[in-house]
């Protein structure tokens, strides 16, 4: 930063601290990032961490501080990316970080203590693609955390990376399909969903698994890759005496990892919502539905073997390459034409129901990465608070931490999970406050401290924007219980949002590039 810039900064904070106007005010958007103050209006000199949530759109973004006695403070990115942000627009937030973990020397490159990836999707990773020049230039990294469903050295993970792909693949081929617009409703939201995973775009963000892989070589350069499991815990922060790490997700059991369905019986009783799963065969099935030729890999999978079935052109028996008329169509052209053809009966079309599994393809696809996040408690020794961020992830995963508990020299008997979420302060709101994100029982029907905050990451417009008909976030019913649990101390990222009242009083602060939770 140049001694002007520095200036301007260091002016910019002392007017605010002394107008004290700005906190917990709704303010315009996020067109100046990297001249918002890096200490907030009012922020207490004195904690025990502070917690920021960037205001940077639909996507994660958090930085999570604990002072040290006599040396700089130690600092944890969890995540960095949205959907819909262009690369300028992430460098500044990224710029912002830099400063703020400078702490205004600007001599030193700034040093995040450990970086997490909690799992593969843009709006968690983006950042460090589009601010990689940033990253690379200005920050050291102690150490990197991701969960173990990136060590690519063992099996099972690239089986589940390569499913991922030909899910992937799938999907894409079935968009630029043109059966697609023959079968209206069949394909919505299914663009949106993968953009979650999309590859290339216009807004820098590159492809994510270069994100990820970015990370891993700064990580060994560090020396302190760590990939993560269910299990692993307490780790211990560098000169943090009163803190240590608990690892929860992801599950380790293949049925949970992949658990995104939800029994009859959980529905009653009203523990989450979601779809249930489609299988590898019926992925090679849906391919099947686009691609029917005889002699091909997938025609195996189509419903009706070659012999029965009747086209209405055929392959010239004196040249494979040119298609003529069907002799043996023209028989039942007419019943076909007042029957399967008519538009009247359209919704008997089996094609249509086929390529609606599409759909379901892709929400597995998308709550399969999500349950791969990894899960952190940060629990203070004397006081037992804890800091919970789950990332993305869904009902497998949570209803894993029923099994799971902790063995160490600091417990006389193991440390259950449950008991951690028990006693839960400060809540990352996973998936943005989507309906299939936070389970209830087993979730948050554990947090019954009466101080709970709960922040969520989520920018409204870009939500509405998504498929045909937008995305529900926040999810009303959670909305709600989060509210009534934490006693509308519930912040929304949205730059749009004003802070609550009673959150403004329990010591959250705010701007328009970040909000800061204090615990003091």
């Amino acid at each position: 930063m140049s001694p002007t810039r520095k200036k301007i900064v260091k002016k910019a904070v002392a007017a605010e601290r002394r107008s004290g106007k700005n906190r917990g005010r709704k303010k315009p958007g996020l067109a100046a990032a990297a001249l918002d103050p890096i200490v907030a209006p009012g922020s207490p000199k004195h904690f025990r961490a502070r917690v920021r949530m960037y205001r940077q759109g639909l996507g994660d973004c958090f930085l999570v501080t604990f002072p040290r006695k006599k040396k700089n403070p130690y600092h944890i990115l969890i995540d960095c990316g949205a959907l819909a942000r262009d690369k300028a627009f992430m460098t500044r937030i990224v710029e912002h970080i830099r400063e703020t973990v400078r702490a205004g020397n600007a001599n030193l490159k700034a040093r995040l203590d450990v970086v997490v990836a909690t799992h593969e999707h843009k709006d968690h990773l983006s950042g460090f693609n589009q601010a990689r020049d940033v990253f690379s230039d200005d920050f050291d990294f102690g150490a990197v955390w991701l969960p173990w469903t990136e060590n690519l050295t063992k099996t099972e993970i690239k089986k589940i990376k390569d499913t991922k792909k030909k899910a992937i693949t799938s999907l894409q081929n079935a968009l630029a399909n043109p059966r697609a617009a023959a079968a209206p409703g069949s394909f919505d939201g299914i663009a949106e969903l993968l953009a979650f995973s999309k590859d290339e775009d216009e807004t820098g963000a590159g492809k994510i698994a270069d994100a990820l892989e970015y990370l891993k070589l700064r990580g060994k350069k560090a020396g302190e890759l760590q990939y993560l499991e269910p299990g692993d815990g307490p780790l211990e922060l560098s000169g943090v005496d009163d803190v240590r790490v608990y690892v929860l997700g992801p599950p380790r059991d293949p049925a949970l990892l992949k658990g995104s369905e939800v029994t009859e019986q959980m529905k009653r009783k009203g523990v989450i919502y979601h779809l249930t799963r489609t299988g590898e065969a019926a992925m090679d099935a849906l391919s099947a539905a686009l691609s029917v030729s005889p002699g091909t890999a997938e025609d195996r999978f189509h419903p009706f073997s070659a012999e029965h079935r009747i086209a209405p052109e055929m392959s010239d028996p004196l040249n494979s390459e040119v298609l003529k008329p069907n002799p043996y169509f023209a028989v039942i052209a007419n019943f076909v034409r007042d029957t399967y053809d008519h538009p009247e009966q359209a919704w008997r079309r089996i094609d249509h129901d086929w390529l609606s599994a599409f759909g379901q393809l892709a929400l597995d696809l998308d709550s399969d990465t999500n349950n791969t996040s990894l899960v952190l408690a940060f629990e203070f020794r004397k006081t037992r608070e804890v800091l919970l961020f789950v990332g993305d992830a869904q009902v497998g995963s949570w209803q894993s931490w029923a099994k799971l508990d902790f063995k160490g020299p600091d417990h006389a008997t193991p440390l259950a999970a449950h008991d951690l979420v028990s006693r839960t302060v400060f809540y990352k709101v996973g998936h943005h406050c989507s309906h299939n994100a936070t389970l209830k029982a087993g979730g948050l029907e554990l947090m019954n401290r009466d101080d709970l905050v709960a922040f969520i990451p989520l920018d409204q417009a870009t939500a509405k924007k998504q498929g045909k008909h937008g995305w529900d976030m926040p999810a009303a019913p959670l909305f709600k219980a989060l509210k009534e649990k934490a006693a509308k101390r519930v912040v929304i990222s949205d730059v749009q949002e004003i802070v609550p009242a009673e959150a403004v009083k329990a010591g959250i602060f705010a701007t328009s590039t970040y909000v800061d939770y204090f615990l003091k």
